[in-house]
């Protein structure tokens, strides 16, 4: 990601070139208006989610049913869990898209809008139309990952089909002149850093610590502990709830009498 960043910030000119390529004056940019790219943007953009729901809802089911074993494999659900988590919606949206202000291409005075061009990493002052990073490209990035967990003779074969999905989805909104290409490379970098590090934790330094079997064990713990709360919760309002029913009650009596 460094490198990547550095290429960018040295040599700006690349994201203005690439832009070029789909930006024709006076119109604006017509790929925009392809409905089978905007086909393409929404299989790119719902796939991610799927599996993200997948995951969640796995979770989920864990704690309403917390005896019986997780859905997915716990650690495989935690890992996703925790990227999906942690670049997309933390990072990427949670915090780059609330303090960086860079506009996006449309909205650039090199292709018909009022801001001017920013590199990559300046803060800006677009509050309404950000670019960096590219939220979609992190999200579809989170695929990737998928490919260390299929049997090894497939794995290449199944990197290079989610790779060919992740480049087409973020060059499409290149070509949609939403983003630069260093908004969407330094997106897919991040979450492919977060992805490295976790795997690293969950897979290698603290393996035993995230076992599937310990994991199952407490998460068990965790639902039914929860479960227990909740009933207690539950009891709770319904006492408090009885005796303001008994004390409306003996009111409506004392008004009778």
């Amino acid at each position: 990601m460094l490198l990547i960043s550095a290429l960018f910030i040295l040599m700006p000119g690349i994201d203005l070139a690439v832009t070029r390529q789909f930006y024709v004056p006076g119109d604006g940019f017509p790929l925009a208006h392809n409905g089978r790219l905007q086909d393409l943007r929404m299989v790119g953009s719902n796939i991610p989610v799927a599996v993200a729901v997948v995951v969640i809802a796995a979770l989920a089911l864990k704690m309403l049913h917390p005896r019986r074993p997780c859905l997915l494999p716990a650690r495989f659900t935690l890992y996703f869990a925790s990227l999906y988590l942690l670049g997309p919606v933390l990072l990427v949206n949670g915090i780059f898209k609330t303090l960086w202000g860079r506009p996006r291409p449309v909205k650039v005075e090199a292709f018909g809008g009022s801001f001017p061009f920013l590199d990559a990493w300046s803060l800006g002052e677009s509050f309404t139309h950000r670019s960096f990073v590219s939220g979609e490209a992190a999200t579809v990035a989170c695929l990737l990952p998928l490919a260390l967990f299929v049997p090894r003779p497939w794995r290449w074969r199944v990197l290079a089909m989610l790779g060919m999905l992740v480049a087409m989805v973020s060059l499409n909104r290149v070509a949609f002149g939403a983003h630069f290409l260093s908004d969407i490379l330094i997106a897919i970098a991040m979450v492919l850093t977060i992805a490295v590090v976790l795997r690293q934790v969950f897979y290698v330094s603290h393996a035993e610590l995230f076992c599937d079997a310990r994991l199952e064990t407490e998460l068990t713990r965790i639902g039914l502990a929860a479960q227990a709360r909740i009933r207690r919760d539950l009891d709770a309002v319904a006492i408090l709830l009885a005796g303001r029913l008994a004390i409306a009650a003996r009111g409506v009596r004392r008004l009778g009498a």
